[in-house]
């Protein structure tokens, strides 16, 4: 299942790779779409350990935050409840990454994902998170140093996560 779903992921940030890199203008160095999909190709490239596939090929504090994502969804894929598996997820980056709910990251759209009860409602409420970024000041990553911390931008961390649940639910939806 792992396979077809990563497969998904990179047809959808093929698309969203060239709006990710100019989020990521904004309040960055431009490249997370980018480095999003150099990750996303070499997981589904290893369906037998897509995160550390992931996090070798991406690189860097997005590489190894966004692996923790994918290894949420594979064992979500391997039968264990994907709140459970995206609320482990947040904790472990939430320690990695020592950010938190309003700090203008991707765990602004992946902590109220992993509180709802349905996959529906971890999707409308991730988007409810990434548009929350909009207003937010950054108080981590290279957005805390750019002009007015990045308010009045989306987050690009924000918005993979969000299209990443968008992905697995539609994965869902025809699998069953």
């Amino acid at each position: 299942m792992i396979d077809a779903f990563l497969a998904s992921l990179v047809v959808r940030f093929e698309v969203l790779e060239g709006d990710l890199n100019a989020l990521d203008a904004a309040t960055g160095d431009g490249d997370h779409g980018s480095t999003m999909l150099k990750g996303l190709k070499a997981a589904a490239g290893d369906p037998a350990a897509p995160e550390k596939a992931f996090r070798r090929a991406a690189g860097g504090a997005s590489g190894s935050l966004f692996a923790v994502v994918i290894a949420a969804f594979n064992q979500a894929g391997e039968g264990m409840p994907l709140s459970q598996t995206l609320s482990a997820a947040v904790d472990k980056i939430t320690m990695l990454g020592q950010a938190k709910a309003g700090d203008k990251t991707m765990l602004d759209a992946l902590i109220p994902a992993s509180q709802a009860e349905t996959l529906v409602a971890a999707v409308e409420a991730a988007k409810d998170g990434l548009r929350a970024t909009k207003g937010m000041a950054a108080k981590r990553g290279r957005a805390k140093h750019v002009e007015a911390a990045g308010v009045g931008h989306l987050d690009a961390g924000a918005t993979s996560v969000v299209a990443m649940l968008e992905v697995y639910a539609q994965h869902k939806r025809d699998v069953q």
